[in-house]
């Protein structure tokens, strides 16, 4: 990394090397140029140039090449470039392997990170656990309005801090993974202070069906999302979003599929209250299982 201001120019290698020089008191502070920016080597300089100054010209990768901030494609100036071509193997060649339990690798400027998100685990390198076993007939509940952090004693579920505001939503986004061998089973379900509620369960044939019931309509908008058993006790992830009427569900590595609320269906989830996991503590079981 090399940058220039009016007080100083630094040179920094990896995370190892960095030296800093102040600016000369006398001079320009401006740095004005004209010409193209060429990446290797100028076009004006020949290879017999090169070779008689000693420099044989560039042989190799650059990639993450950055310029005021502003991000360069080289490769698709290299697709256009005559002997330079696409290409360039990043950090995570060599270290992606460090991304545990499925995580994925992302490219950084001077590194790699690992992206979690569609795992069970969490930490730099996806190997703290974060998932959960349930227990027929426990659940957790996640609290968003506070006059229920009024817990019910019930033990066989946790109850966390609550959130102190009324949330309307008009946009959703779920991504969980699990796994399970029996059916039916309620998967997740939001709860409100009014009859709104999403729902994603696993029927008694281990299909996955979401429903939303957002007032409008006589009875709950139900989406089949698969035909598929997925009580087959492998591990199976659910990426959904919703924003207004368009609901996109990813179930796994197939691609995503769109629907849409019917026009006479309200699109706002009205005052959330509560998110169940596991079944839905105080409400009948069979009526959301059904």
């Amino acid at each position: 990394m090399a940058e220039r201001n009016v007080k100083e120019a630094v040179l920094q290698l990896d995370l190892n090397y960095r030296e800093a020089r102040p600016a000369p008191p006398q001079g320009h502070t401006r740095l004005e140029l004209f010409s193209q920016l060429y990446v290797g080597k100028p076009a004006s300089l020949t290879c017999q140039d090169s070779a008689a100054g000693g420099q044989r010209g560039f042989l190799g990768c650059i990639r993450s090449l950055r310029m005021n901030g502003v991000t360069l494609d080289l490769e698709e100036r290299a697709k256009v470039t005559p002997g330079v071509k696409p290409g360039c193997q990043g950090h995570c060649t060599s270290y992606g392997m460090y991304c545990r339990n499925g995580g994925k690798c992302v490219e950084k400027y001077n590194g790699y990170s690992c992206d979690c998100t569609a795992t069970a685990y969490d930490g730099p390198f996806c190997t703290k656990d974060v998932g959960g076993f349930f227990e027929a007939g426990t659940l957790v509940r996640y609290n968003f309005l506070s006059e229920t952090a009024a817990a019910n004693q019930d033990t066989r579920f946790v109850a966390q801090p609550s959130t102190p505001q009324e949330v309307n939503l008009t946009r959703e986004e779920v991504a969980f993974s699990f796994s399970t061998s029996n059916t039916p089973a309620i998967l997740l379900y939001v709860s409100s202070k009014t009859q709104d509620y999403l729902a994603l369960v696993l029927r008694q044939n281990g299909t996955l069906q979401v429903r939303y019931n957002l007032g409008g309509l006589k009875e709950p908008f139900t989406i089949d999302v698969d035909q598929r058993n997925l009580a087959n006790g492998q591990p199976h992830t659910i990426n959904m979003s919703r924003s207004n009427r368009t609901i996109t569900i990813q179930l796994d590595h197939y691609p995503p599929v769109s629907y849409s609320l019917p026009e006479a269906s309200d699109t706002q989830l009205n005052m959330v209250k509560t998110l169940f996991l596991g079944k839905v503590f105080g409400y009948n079981r069979g009526h959301y299982l059904a």
